[in-house]
């Protein structure tokens, strides 16, 4: 389980890392339409790397089933895994259509902040029930 910790950790810290790092910080530094542009520009390798090592994460975890709670955890990244996997391939293409500051890019922007908001807290939430229970 050393190597699951491991990208457990590295994903849950890629997720908290850009969210509340890279684009708070760009937003707080330039202008609200360059900032978006940016984050934009930097969305496909965040969403590369972050279901890079989910993926991983929930291979090890799948054939680690026996420990405790693995179900649950499971089950957490999954979705977790899932959320982050419909922004990129579904919610950012129908954001695309509408023009920033519209209601239309306001609904799917707020779908895709509450997903990935979903997974900030799915994601440590399985490595912590695996991880303390697998030490008991």
């Amino acid at each position: 389980m050393i190597l699951y910790t491991w990208l457990a950790g590295a994903w849950t810290a890629v997720l908290w890392f850009f969210t509340f790092g890279v684009a708070r910080h760009l937003f707080g530094v330039f202008p609200r339409e360059r900032a978006g542009e940016v984050t934009t520009a930097l969305f496909p390798g965040y969403f590369i790397v972050a279901i890079a090592l989910g993926l991983g994460a929930t291979l090890i975890l799948w054939f680690n089933r026996r420990a405790p709670h693995a179900n649950a955890a499971l089950i957490l990244q999954l979705a977790a895994l899932s959320a982050l996997t419909a922004i990129p391939l579904f919610i950012q293409p129908a954001m695309a259509v509408h023009a920033p500051g519209t209601t239309g890019f306001a609904r799917w922007h707020g779908l895709s902040m509450a997903l990935n908001l979903f997974s900030l807290i799915a994601v440590p939430a399985a490595s912590l029930l695996v991880l303390r229970r697998s030490k008991e």
